[in-house]
């Protein structure tokens, strides 16, 4: 196992360049090829839904990055880390009426009636649910190297991430070629993994982190998937605090906004509807390919409580006015880069 002696050895190591530089490049490195820079923005991208995804990020980057500060042996989806079947099903179920919650958001409702080139805009309420905490069969992955090294390099604790002060085992920078893995790009699909941007959301933290994520199914080890490269480096304090203050100790990553509190209640539920547990079962049953038997039983089990609301609201947390959000989505289209393509 080779350990590279720091974050910037591996960095030359995978010729990471420089970006937000504002140079121009072509494609077939002539002026008649397609020109693009390297600066961050929205990048819009028609998915095989038909939705278009505002991919953040630099627009040309064909891998994707995941940043641990240890190698944990597994590295499996929030979903697959729950200890039993029953633990997964309260967590869906908790995710599920996150996800409820989001589609009432006044921007989220505004956002899934915004169309850009005659096409709706891709909003993934579970890809928002697992950026705020909520357990899904997804893994975070960003396509910005630096945002994987910050969570190489911070740890979370008590609510906030620190830099690592010390750490005998190395970090871990995962690197994932997304050609193989983006269904309207790959050849063959995966049957184990599928990648999809996420980018822009109607709330921040998805963009913020240049954000895509890769759908697992159950038992699927992202060591193990084609086209998954693992590499390791050495902590080290001043290394971890650089990175910690490059994104404003974690501000920059995560912006305060009324979804976390939101999204922290959520996580502490033990009450939901008729319907959300419905849907919680079917959910469940497609993920891991088993029949539940004895729905009534697993529920009695978990002490969860059958309600008809579980009165979580926006109210008082966010601006109902629709003309804001409308300003606000009308303003942040208006920076979306759209490249025309046509089949040929």
């Amino acid at each position: 196992m080779t350990i590279y002696p720091s974050i910037r050895a591996l960095k030359q190591k995978l010729q990471i360049a420089p970006i937000n530089t504002g140079k121009q490049f072509s494609h077939n490195g002539q002026a008649s090829g397609i020109i693009y820079n390297d600066v961050e923005g929205l990048n819009a991208v028609v998915g095989e839904r038909g939705c278009v995804h505002l991919k953040s990020g630099v627009e040309f980057q064909w891998y994707q990055y995941r940043g641990q500060i240890k190698d944990y042996g597994l590295c499996v989806s929030t979903l697959d880390r729950c200890e039993s079947i029953k633990a997964q099903l309260l967590n869906i179920c908790r995710t599920i009426a996150f996800e409820e919650l989001l589609q009432v958001h006044p921007f989220v409702s505004m956002a899934k009636t915004f169309l850009l080139l005659n096409n709706p805009i891709c909003i993934n309420l579970t890809g928002i649910a697992q950026h705020y905490g909520l357990h899904t069969d997804y893994l975070d992955i960003t396509n910005n190297f630096d945002v994987a090294c910050f969570f190489a390099t911070c740890q979370y604790r008590d609510g906030e991430y620190f830099p690592i002060r010390s750490m005998s085992k190395p970090g871990v920078i995962y690197r994932i070629n997304e050609l193989l893995h983006v269904p309207f790009l790959a050849k063959e699909q995966s049957s184990e993994v599928e990648l999809e941007y996420l980018g822009w959301q109607p709330l921040t933290r998805p963009e913020q982190q240049r954000a895509s994520v890769l759908r697992l199914k159950k038992n699927t080890n992202l060591d193990t998937v084609v086209g998954v490269e693992k590499y390791y480096f050495r902590h080290s304090p001043g290394q971890s605090k650089r990175i910690w203050r490059l994104f404003d100790k974690g501000k920059a990553l995560f912006p305060d906004d009324s979804a976390a509190e939101l999204a922290n209640e959520c996580k502490k539920l033990k009450s939901f509807t008729k319907e959300q547990l419905e849907k919680a079962f079917v959910r469940l049953e497609h993920w891991s390919s088993k029949k539940i038997e004895n729905y009534e039983q697993v529920i009695d089990s978990l002490n969860i409580e059958i309600v008809e609301d579980n009165h979580l609201r926006w109210d008082d947390l966010v601006e109902m006015n629709p003309e804001f959000w409308e300003n606000k989505i009308a303003k942040i289209i208006q920076n979306v880069g759209i490249r025309l393509a046509y089949n040929v």
